[in-house]
């Protein structure tokens, strides 16, 4: 059973929901989960009372002021705190291996502050975010408890779980199938889910795209030019891809990175082995995330598929470049087709090809359709492609 799209979920006046998630801003400003603390935002704003629950990281700094009430729990001495809030769970721990051992920690310590919060809180449900770690553990505590309970996966948690044996995988879709409502972020996430279950599963597709802030309505400051990539440096963004698409181009074109990851320094040698002009801001809000947006031509969403089964799920980056006026070349994975919808904006190019997204692109910029250079000249010597095991 598929429930159509919906934009935020209503909820109750004065309903009391307790949130547990992984990903959430650690501090003003971090861009890491900001789009559901705008989520939650909304929802408090239209008269739920929402506490949300993240474990305490390193990193972590003063919660961000607002609507909602942040908790944060132990679950590691503070310098090795390292599991979440960096790059994200897998990278993180592909990043140091040694973080593989806080994941029990983790969920033990996510369980200990849902009962907790259970009894202070008194919440009318529970809501997490991610299948994995904390969806499956908000999903036997809820039960446990009597509680009404939801569960949003986004993207490579869910990917996860259906890359696991089956006999592992069908206990952990029976376990969520108990959840009023499992959130997908689109059709196509929706369909997979549908076909690895033996069951019927409460699924409902939420893109989430109400979290994407109306842009000021100021003109842009500058003429549009060149290529903005905004997101993670992981294997799955597809930064590499993008590179050499911008090195095919037969005119030098700007390109601007912004965000951070474990890959950063292997792409900014690359981008120096091909000549490409990049600038690598790091990870951007505000002013400098708005300038950039504004600036820019094409927004670039090059995802690929990385470590054989994890994909795409419904990058917002895709709604935010349109909705400020940019234009956006993407891969056609995941939800990213959906996110464009038949927008005249949008080029759709299969994902990890760099000669189609170097087409794309220089139709995008208005470089004609032979500006573009289809020889190997942009291959990198020696380098693996982030993310195929080399």
């Amino acid at each position: 059973m598929t429930r159509t799209p919906n934009t935020a979920r209503p909820h109750r006046a004065a309903e009391r929901v307790l949130v547990i998630t992984s990903t959430f801003p650690q501090y003003p400003d971090d861009p890491r989960g900001a789009f559901l603390r705008a989520h939650w935002e909304a929802a408090a704003a239209a008269g739920a009372c929402v506490r949300v629950l993240v474990p305490r990281t390193r990193w972590a700094g003063d919660a961000p002021g607002g609507r909602i009430e942040i908790r944060r729990f132990r679950y590691a001495p503070r310098r090795i705190a390292t599991l979440t809030g960096r790059f994200g769970i897998l990278e993180n721990v592909r990043e140091a291996p040694w973080r593989a051992a806080l994941v029990p920690p983790l969920m033990a310590a996510g369980a200990r502050a849902i009962d907790r919060e259970i009894d202070a809180f008194a919440p009318d449900r529970v809501v997490a975010h991610m299948w994995l770690p904390f969806g499956l553990v908000a999903a036997h505590r809820a039960r446990v408890r009597g509680l009404a309970f939801e569960v949003y996966g986004h993207g490579t948690d869910v990917d996860v779980v259906l890359a696991l044996p089956e006999p592992i995988r069908r206990r952990m879709l029976d376990l969520l199938a108990a959840a009023e409502v499992l959130h997908l972020p689109s059709a196509e996430k929706a369909r997979r889910v549908r076909n690895a279950a033996a069951r019927d599963l409460p699924l409902r597709v939420e893109p989430m795209v109400h979290c994407v802030p109306e842009p000021p309505d100021a003109a842009s400051p500058e003429p549009r030019s060149g290529i903005l990539f905004l997101g993670r440096l992981i294997p799955q963004k597809g930064v590499d891809v993008l590179l050499e698409a911008a090195a095919r181009l037969a005119r030098p074109v700007r390109v601007d990175v912004a965000g951070d990851g474990p890959l950063r320094r292997r792409l900014e040698r690359q981008a120096r082995r091909l000549g490409v002009d990049v600038v690598f801001h790091g990870y951007v809000q505000g002013a400098r995330k708005l300038r950039l947006l504004r600036r820019a031509a094409v927004v670039c969403v090059p995802s690929r598929p990385s470590w054989g089964r994890l994909g795409e799920g419904a990058p917002l980056v895709v709604r935010e470049a349109l909705a400020h006026g940019a234009k956006v070349v993407a891969s056609d994975l995941g939800g990213i087709p959906e996110l464009c919808s038949g927008d005249p904006r949008a080029v759709l190019v299969p994902p990890g090809d760099p000669a189609a997204l170097a087409r794309a692109l220089a139709g995008q910029l208005g470089l004609g359709p032979t500006a573009w250079q289809s020889s190997d000249v942009a291959a990198v010597p020696g380098a693996p492609v982030p993310g195929t095991g080399g």
